[in-house]
């Protein structure tokens, strides 16, 4: 089959699009939904965790990716302006971001978006999964944002909702219930996994390695490094769990860190960059 009838072949199937997690690099999903663009491929439905959840759900609001790409600007601008030290509950004080998020949505519903939409969360007490698919958008982004212990949870019904990636990196398994033809996931590495098996290790004092591989770092640069690693484990998990028919894997590990809000111009890029390629490659064209 000719790579041309290929791709018309999938512009004519249902498309249902799932974006993980990653914080600020997690700007990189709106480069892959540009990358979609050029092949003229629009989800018909979409699910989105933590930093998917936040690109995902202004996209099935109606923003375009022209004006995505402006928010994330304004919001790599003033994202750090917003955070405050909380007494309680978590490192960081969200409320201004959730603020932030009401400005830009304002009482926009889920369901009344043209695209189905699903926000992954968890709660903090039961442990449970759930799908966010009703209600308002601010809120539901809000919820999949908040980091355990960096962000305070979201109140909801009695529950406290927390990142839906404690457990769902990539929701492919909220797409399940829509009848679609290509599926695909979208994951967010944030950290290079050199060993798929864990070496031995002697740590006697005077081994070599002990004093090269120590790296001082306050407790944010702590917590980042180690749900950066926990993260990309979870993602190729997902992937290989669901199968979609497509898994896009944007590599950003040594370019920024998840709190460079600031470098959103440099996941755009990487997102779109490295999204060509592996569609190129699907589509062989």
């Amino acid at each position: 089959m000719k790579p041309l009838t290929v791709l018309q072949k999938y512009k004519a199937r249902k498309t249902g699009l799932a974006l993980g997690g990653g914080g600020a690099l997690g700007l990189a999903h709106v480069g892959v939904l540009k990358a979609l663009e050029t092949y003229d491929i629009s989800p018909s439905v979409v699910s989105g965790n933590s930093a998917g959840a936040l690109v995902g759900g202004l996209y099935v609001s109606g923003k375009s990716v022209r004006e995505l790409i402006d928010l994330s600007g304004e919001l790599g601008t003033n994202m750090l302006d917003k955070i405050r030290m909380p007494l309680k509950g978590g490192l960081i004080k969200s409320r201004r971001i959730h603020e932030t998020l009401l400005d830009i949505l304002g009482e926009k519903r889920i369901e009344d978006c043209d695209i189905p939409f699903y926000t992954a969360t968890v709660d903090l007490n039961s442990g449970k999964s759930y799908y966010i698919h009703r209600g308002r958008m601010a809120d539901a982004i809000f919820a999949s944002i908040c980091v355990p212990g960096v962000f305070q949870p979201f109140e909801a019904n009695g529950l406290r909702l927390v990142d839906g990636g404690v457990r769902d990196t990539i929701p492919l398994r909220a797409l399940k219930p829509h009848k679609l033809r290509l599926r695909i996931g979208v994951g967010i590495l944030k950290a290079s996994l050199n060993n798929e098996f864990p070496e031995y290790l002697d740590i006697s004092p005077g081994k070599e390695g002990e004093e090269e591989n120590a790296s001082p770092g306050g407790i944010l640069k702590v917590l980042s490094r180690s749900m950066s690693l926990m993260s990309t484990q979870s993602a190729f998990r997902e992937i290989n769990a669901s199968k979609p028919d497509l898994a896009i894997y944007i590599d950003l590990g040594q370019k920024m860190r998840v709190w460079q809000f600031d470098r959103h111009e440099t996941a755009i890029k990487t997102g779109y960059e490295q999204a060509r390629k592996q569609l190129k490659a699907f589509f062989g064209k």
